[in-house]
């Protein structure tokens, strides 16, 4: 199945799960897709065994009609990041417009 034109968002926070976050990634971008990491904030952050991540944008700077799915990694990261009412957007938005889960 090819992605190719897709526009994937892959959310970061601290303590997220090293797998969820990066076999995802390099899987969507094997098939096409332009993946882009989008935090809370446009910083560096740690998964859960120390293994960085850099988020491209800040969440509140993006919105949902760029994307066609949304990625949430597993760990402590989903905790953290519902926290955060531009990241609650960006999700409900893209889920609202119909993207397939």
């Amino acid at each position: 199945m090819s992605l190719k034109g897709k526009r994937i968002a892959i959310l970061a926070e601290d303590m997220y799960e090293e797998l969820e976050l990066w076999y995802p990634y390099y899987r969507l971008v094997e098939e096409g897709a332009e993946v882009k990491i989008i935090g809370p904030e446009t910083k560096e952050y740690q998964s859960k065994h120390d293994y960085p991540v850099r988020a491209e944008f800040a969440a509140d700077k993006v919105k949902a009609d760029d994307f066609d799915g949304v990625v949430v990694p597993g760990g402590f990261a989903p905790d953290r990041l519902r926290r955060y009412l531009a990241v609650l957007n960006l999700v409900r938005g893209v889920f609202e417009k119909g993207a397939e889960w």
